[in-house]
């Protein structure tokens, strides 16, 4: 049996035991690795989307074009819509300025 000093079962609401978990380290800092990881992952996908958005607005660039460099980019389809959306408000806007 491993040794579980320091360790604390985790029960249901029923007191089934579930799992155990430890302490936290008290040498290590007090970051939530999901939550820190969000913020720059957020900002690579709008940087996509924003480039792919501003290539679907160029009138030099087919759809198809755009499409292929979405997906190079490693866009998923919703996200190449979500450009898309981007851009056709962006043509809006260019329109509204004429």
């Amino acid at each position: 049996m491993p040794d579980m000093t320091g360790w604390s079962e985790v029960a249901s609401a029923d007191g089934a035991a579930l799992g155990w978990m430890a302490a936290p380290d008290p040498d290590e800092p007090d970051v939530d690795y999901f939550e820190a990881d969000r913020v720059p992952k957020a900002g690579r996908r709008a940087a996509a989307l924003y480039e792919v958005a501003g290539l679907a607005a160029d009138e030099a660039f087919a759809a198809d074009e755009v499409l292929d460099m979405g997906r190079r980019a490693g866009l998923t389809g919703d996200q190449m819509d979500a450009a898309a959306n981007v851009a056709w408000h962006l043509h809006q806007v260019e329109q509204l300025r004429k």
